[in-house]
């Protein structure tokens, strides 16, 4: 059986050469050539002015941390209340336990949504808490009292002291 001939002849070296040359002379005048007057290079000033905007890093408006703490809280414009929840944008549910707490409801709120924890002291042994909705049903003082904020306060501060 014949070998079949295809009419394309391979490259010559020569033409290989002359190719590669080409495409470094194309590529060297593109990069060096001429460039577009089109467009308006800023001054320093413009430049100050647009990166100026009272946050650290230009970026913090844009995601929405208004007081630029690195995160996003409730009462700042990048909080979205449908997937983030909410307690300040739409109607604010209030356990029964921290009904009448005043002032404070905002921390018994926060204090009642914690789940049960408990860790283990240095000599080993283990100290467990039930959830926030029981520490406030728990405690002495009642909602509307004079010591009910120190008291909710003294239970946040042994929550961010173990977490």
């Amino acid at each position: 059986m014949r070998r079949l001939r295809l009419p394309i002849r391979r490259p010559r070296p020569a033409a290989l050469l002359a190719a590669g040359l080409a495409a470094a002379a194309l590529g060297t005048i593109a990069t060096f050539g001429p460039t577009s007057t089109g467009a308006a290079k800023a001054t320093p000033q413009e430049i100050v002015t647009a990166f100026n905007d009272g946050f650290a890093d230009g970026r913090a408006d844009a995601t929405g941390d208004d007081n630029r703490d690195g995160r996003i809280d409730e009462d700042e414009s990048g909080w979205d209340c449908r997937t983030m929840g909410n307690r300040v944008c739409g109607t604010p549910i209030v356990p029964t336990e921290c009904q009448g707490a005043g002032t404070a409801v905002g921390l018994c709120v926060t204090v009642a949504s914690r789940p049960a924890y408990g860790w283990a002291n240095p000599g080993g042994s283990r100290v467990d808490n039930p959830d926030g909705h029981a520490q406030i049903r728990d405690l002495d003082e009642k909602p509307g009292t004079p010591g009910f904020p120190s008291a909710l306060r003294a239970l946040d501060a042994e929550w961010r002291e173990h977490h």
